[in-house]
């Protein structure tokens, strides 16, 4: 039988032989990293102004308002049984502070009823009669001599839980399409 050895030499050339074509792998590798990692950068700064402009949208007034069929609009107010949380900003009120001087609800409210046809609307979650009807005599007090729309929704847990899954019955979203 015979035996096939290699010496050293012969092994190391064939070793050098095989980093040469190596080489050429490495290169298309560190090429392509290099491509991605930059694609990465890019993305990334993309979604970074992306989401920065949404927050921006998102603090504006009229955002979430909701358009009656008058033509007016109605911007809205969640009112809980401890606090007052208005949609645009996201900021929540202690109803016992609700009228304070620099309130932010009476800031909101003065930028809302500055414009025809506006209203408040309050959607009250169980037990937060009260707080409404805090924020509504606080909005009485501002303007005595003025007649106010305020509207108002009982939301209780069913209505959350079809708006969180956008699960609207089909007769509001029928009556909602009839309107348009």
């Amino acid at each position: 039988m015979f035996e096939v050895r290699r010496t050293s030499a012969a092994r190391a050339s064939g070793d050098a032989l095989q980093e040469e074509n190596n080489a050429p792998m490495m290169a298309i590798f560190g090429g392509v990293f290099g491509v991605l990692l930059v694609f990465l950068v890019v993305v990334n700064l993309y979604s970074d102004a992306a989401q920065r402009e949404r927050l921006e949208r998102g603090s504006e007034d009229s955002l979430y308002r909701i358009e009656r069929l008058d033509g007016g609009s109605g911007y809205v107010v969640i009112t809980f049984p401890d606090e007052l949380r208005i949609i645009e900003t996201g900021l929540s009120i202690n109803p016992a502070e609700v009228c304070a001087a620099g309130s932010p609800f009476v800031d909101y409210a003065r930028r809302v009823y500055q414009d025809n046809g506006s209203q408040l609307v309050f959607f009250m979650l169980e037990g937060s009669v009260p707080s409404m009807a805090l924020a509504r005599e606080c909005l009485r007090r501002l303007w005595p001599q003025q007649v106010l729309a305020i509207g108002w929704v009982i939301a209780d847990n069913e209505l959350l839980k079809s708006v969180a899954l956008n699960d609207i019955p089909d007769y509001i979203q029928g009556y909602a399409e009839e309107t348009r």
